[in-house]
């Protein structure tokens, strides 16, 4: 029994793991979409979460909100370097 127990954890983590994908594809597509209609970060990560939120109640799909409200805070810190990088060189491209 205890090796039954042990083989539905790893399935669901599995499970789990093959959606995260999706997962990541949806939080992209929804911060897109705050972006354009929300003026400050704490509307759209907002916008973000609480739509996360509302699928996963909706889907009765377990997601670790901990770990997309981290994913969301990554890719704002990333996109907000790459911005940062492009400017600096059109700068330079521009003198």
């Amino acid at each position: 029994i205890p090796l039954v127990i042990k083989l539905v954890d790893v399935s669901q983590k599995v499970a789990k793991e093959k959606n995260w994908h999706a997962v990541m594809q949806l939080v992209l597509k929804l911060m897109t979409e705050a972006e354009a209609n929300y003026k400050t970060g704490a509307e759209r990560k907002e916008y973000v979460l609480d739509s996360i939120k509302a699928i996963q109640d909706t889907l009765n799909y377990d997601v670790d909100m901990d770990a997309i409200d981290a994913m969301v805070d990554a890719i704002i810190i990333a996109t907000k370097k790459i911005n940062t990088q492009v400017e600096t060189e059109d700068e330079v491209t521009e003198e």
